[in-house]
């Protein structure tokens, strides 16, 4: 059944339900009472025994009727309940009665991502000129409306996306004409992406001491007073936890305001930049805070982007004390840089998922070195993630350049890692006797990236029988990519395989294949029903450089792409069907199994009843 068909029963039971109650108490309230004027006998009058049966059969009625539906006016349970509906669904749980109008309006207004809807209920309003405005300006009755609602408000989002509704004159209102500083007084979060500036300063109409956290876009370059805006963040809102920062601009133009905004912020816990903006410098304001705890970059077109320029050399100035409670750091930076950052006395060694990544083609000693330093700095790291990425303009392998097994051999000296994924533009050049060692040493591995979409993708090592050692020594493993040469006739064995007791993800990249049929069958015997086949490149592109495109000058690759995205298609819709007739199969054999033991008991019994 579907998460859709589980609602729509659960509405459809809630209201038969609601009904049903509604009906027996008004049944109930207009059932024949003893002792009222309607009854014919005055009220200290004795009831007859008839009567009395009767009056005890209603109650007896009445509190069979209620038992079922008592659980519907617990309000934690009902709000449990109705928060597994839609929107629409619970605006008509609202005019059910009052005490599910409370727990209902909650929830449908506990997030706002239509300032269309919402400010509807203030005053109605109409196009003029292309801006939204009032038909006539919120008066006192209004105020005392909207604020029934805006009290539910805990999450606001907006953005001014191409298309969108222009608001700023209604807003411009509200800001005029508000009875109260706080609009929204129970605000926790606050999501405002603009892209004009006017629109970027009435952000701070909804800005207050509770909010506590905050997804924002910077002004344009073309505003001149950019150090005001980052002063009302902080002034406004002191008690930020989380501060998500979109620009696209350098870092190196509004460094000093970002410096002066996280020394406002004192109780930050986690802050999201655009790619190239955790610069040395507030990298060490970052190691200062004593509670910040999550430290990322987004890439992307929302988030924004700097210039790596920025950060091409990276040496963070810290103190004593420096990142008490860091457990999760993006670094863009050269694999250098990094491996001294972490081999300083004054490291971060309590990270627990760290995220590295470099455009600098450096050679697979430096991250062999960077690896030995993680394994000795960071005993409790628990994911890894490496990204050594960089598409030249001929990709030519050099076998000089590849990732070796010995250069992540340091990998299986981590205590408590259990997620472990690298990238490179070359296969990762190891053995099967080495896939033995690296998953029999490993029985707690989860997660597994091997550089499964290497753009060289015509120097294999390792065929699908790389996949039988972690089936057999990890039983925890969730995902799994590998790049394999599946062709060659030797990787399908006529023995019985042990297939994965977890694995939701087999991410073959830009793996080979020619015959789809014994491609499947041979996956089918280690794959679990539901197992998801993900193939081709999903990094080039992704970046804020062009380093990472292919471009005309990779036609080769891209046809070589597209030719093996076609064989895995059809695999991937094969796979699925050879599963299913396997566990057919499975199913018919032990009952097979079973009958031939009931037989053999049978013979057993008939045996000893004979030798009676």
């Amino acid at each position: 059944m579907t998460f859709k068909q589980q609602q729509e029963l659960a509405r459809e039971a809630l209201t038969k339900f609601f009904w049903r109650l509604k009906c027996r108490q008004s049944d109930s309230e207009h059932s024949y009472r003893p002792g009222s004027r309607s009854d014919g006998m005055d009220r200290g009058e004795k009831s007859p025994p008839l009567i009395r049966r009767v009056r005890d059969l209603n109650r007896s009625v009445s509190e069979s009727v209620m038992g079922p539906y008592r659980v519907l006016f617990i309000p934690e349970l009902l709000d449990n309940i109705l928060s597994f509906m839609d929107r629409d669904d619970n605006m008509i749980n609202a005019r059910v009665c009052k005490q599910w109008s409370e727990i209902a309006l909650d929830l449908v207004w506990w997030e706002v991502v239509s300032l269309h809807k919402f400010l509807n209920i203030l005053r109605p309003f109409r196009k003029v000129n292309g801006s939204n405005v009032f038909d006539r300006l919120p008066d006192s009755e209004d105020w005392a409306r909207f604020e029934k609602y805006a009290n539910r408000v805990c999450i606001l989002r907006y953005g001014d996306h191409k298309g969108s509704e222009d608001y700023s004159c209604m807003l411009d209102d509200i800001a005029r004409r508000r009875p109260t500083f706080e609009i929204l007084p129970n605000l926790h979060t606050l999501e405002w992406l603009c892209q004009d500036v006017r629109g970027v300063q009435r952000a701070t109409l909804f800005m207050h001491q509770r909010v506590r956290n905050l997804i924002i876009s910077a002004p344009p370059l073309s505003y001149e007073p950019r150090s005001s805006f980052f002063v009302d963040i902080y002034a406004r809102m002191p008690h930020l936890h989380s501060l998500d920062l979109r620009f696209h601009y350098a870092a190196r133009l509004i460094e000093a305001d970002i410096l002066n905004l996280l020394q406002g912020l004192p109780d930050l816990k986690m802050v999201i930049f655009p790619e190239f903006y955790l610069t040395s410098s507030i990298v060490s304001e970052l190691s200062r805070m004593k509670h910040i705890n999550i430290v990322k970059y987004e890439i992307g077109s929302k988030q924004g982007c700097g210039e790596e320029e920025d950060v091409d050399s990276f040496s963070p100035i810290l103190q004593q004390e420096a990142f008490p409670a860091l457990w999760d750091l993006d670094i863009t930076a050269r694999l250098g840089d990094i491996t001294r950052f972490m081999n300083s006395d004054l490291a971060p060694i309590k990270l627990i998922s760290p995220y590295i990544n470099t455009y600098v083609d450096d050679k697979p000693e430096k991250l062999h070195k960077l690896l030995v330093t993680l394994s000795e700095q960071c005993p409790v790291l628990s994911q890894l993630y490496i990204k050594i990425l960089h598409v030249p303009k001929q990709l030519k392998l050099f076998p000089a350049r590849q990732i070796i097994f010995d250069t992540l051999r340091p990998v299986l000296s981590f205590q408590k890692l259990t997620t472990f994924m690298v990238t490179h533009k070359y296969p990762v050049n190891i053995t099967l006797e080495e896939i033995e060692e690296h998953a029999s040493r490993w029985p707690t591995l989860e997660n597994l990236s091997l550089n499964e979409e290497p753009l060289a993708m015509y120097d294999f090592t390792l065929d699908l029988r790389a996949l039988v050692p972690f089936a057999r020594h990890c039983p925890k493993l969730r995902h799994l990519g590998l790049f394999m040469d599946a062709t060659t006739a030797e990787t399908h064995p006529t023995t019985e395989l042990k297939p994965f007791t977890a694995l939701h993800t087999l991410s073959i990249g830009t793996s080979l294949a020619h015959d789809p049929g014994t491609v499947a069958a041979f996956l089918s015997q280690l794959c679990l029903p539901g197992c998801k086949l993900e193939t081709g490149i999903t990094w080039t592109g992704f970046g804020g450089r062009s380093c990472r495109e292919l471009n005309i000058n990779h036609r080769d690759v891209l046809s070589e792409l597209q030719n093996r995205s076609q064989c895995w298609t059809e695999i991937i819709d094969f796979l699925p069907i050879f599963i299913q007739i396997r566990k057919e199969e499975r199913e018919k054999s032990k009952a097979r199994l079973a009958a031939l033991q009931e037989v053999d008991e049978l013979r057993m019994k008939n045996i000893k009843i004979n030798d009676r």
